[in-house]
């Protein structure tokens, strides 16, 4: 790797760390808040429409996850277990794809499997509303 390709990459990571932290430390703060006042975002969907959304229940199952619940996370909302996790494991793929070769574009397998957990979630927006 020539010196230019390393600093690059260098500038890549710490830009990667610090949308990281600073993602985790948000995500901690509502945590935090929530804990202390009991109060959440509502879900303008659900208001509006009256039906649940695919993320209805995701602060919950959160909260559930963080005091060790993962029962009480599957209630309230199978997609925190299922999900979720998928697409933190690919963040942390693309992430290191783009650290180490600047690549922002998509392979075949990450289009379709993007598509695979979009209908998943779709399916599963239709059948909690039924």
């Amino acid at each position: 790797m020539r010196a230019a390709e390393i600093r690059g990459a260098k500038e890549r990571r710490r830009a990667v760390r610090r949308l990281t932290v600073r993602l985790v430390l948000l995500g901690l703060a509502y945590a935090l808040f929530i804990q202390c006042t009991g109060i959440g975002i509502p879900c303008l969907f659900r208001l509006v429409t009256g039906y649940r959304c695919p993320g209805c229940g995701m602060t919950h199952a959160a909260m559930a996850l963080l005091h060790g619940q993962p029962r009480t996370a599957w209630r309230e909302n199978p997609l925190s277990l299922t999900v979720v996790p998928l697409l933190v494991f690919y963040g942390t793929y693309r992430a290191e794809v783009y650290i180490r070769t600047a690549r922002t574009d998509f392979k075949r397998w990450e289009i379709l499997f993007l598509g695979v957990l979009w209908a998943v979630v779709l399916l599963f927006w239709l059948l909690r509303n039924l």
